[in-house]
């Protein structure tokens, strides 16, 4: 494999090609097609990756640092991949597996996470403005003052999750699970909390009836 003419753009059909821990740092791979690759442990740091695929690629372990992933990884394996300050706005994320990631200051906004594993990932402030996450498993997640404002959590496992002071105005939680999650001070104005559980949930601070 070339891996330069990779670097700078020159080979863009490599699905399923075999990248296992490649140096492709500040790499041009705008419109790559790395569908089903192993990408195992390698390292994307500030590359751009507009308009990629990388649906159901395996990006165990990959570095991701400050790239611009707005990209399909539908069905990728990203666990304990590190995405920190990365930029995934948009981007097709569902069905991924994103557990024990590292997802500081990464942005989702408008990014489509329905059925996601993000079980027990840390997500504090991250960004999740209008995101979909119907279904997602966010069990045991860390999403303290995260913004949520107008995301879709429709179904969602959100069980254990803290979400204290997180901004969670206009989002839809209808049939959410949030037994034993922590909300205190999360701002819920205008959610809908039709059939959402709250079984054990603190609601201190959100001026909210619990319900279960």
């Amino acid at each position: 494999m070339d891996i330069e003419a990779v670097r700078i753009g020159k080979l863009k059909q490599l699905a399923g090609v075999d990248l296992e821990d490649e140096d492709l740092t500040r790499a041009d791979l705008s419109g790559i097609n790395l569908a089903g690759a192993n990408l195992v442990g390698a390292d994307f740091s500030n590359a751009d990756l507009r308009g990629g695929r990388l649906d159901g690629a395996n990006l165990v372990g990959a570095k991701l640092i400050g790239s611009d992933l707005r990209a399909n990884f539908l069905g990728a394996n990203l666990m304990q991949a590190d995405l920190t300050e990365a930029d995934l706005r948009g981007s097709n994320l569902r069905g991924c597996n994103l557990m024990q990631a590292r997802l500081a200051r990464t942005t989702f906004a408008g990014a489509f996470l329905s059925g996601a594993n993000l079980m027990g990932v840390n997500l504090q402030g991250v960004d999740l403005r209008s995101a979909d996450l119907r279904g997602a498993n966010l069990s045991n997640a860390n999403l303290q003052g995260a913004n949520l404002n107008q995301a879709d959590l429709r179904g969602a496992n959100l069980s254990a999750a803290n979400l204290e002071e997180a901004d969670l105005r206009g989002s839809n939680l209808a049939g959410a699970d949030l037994t034993e999650a922590n909300l205190l001070c999360a701002d819920l104005e205008g959610t809908n909390l039709s059939g959402t559980s709250f079984s054990g949930a603190c609601l201190i601070g959100t001026a909210l009836t619990p319900t279960t």
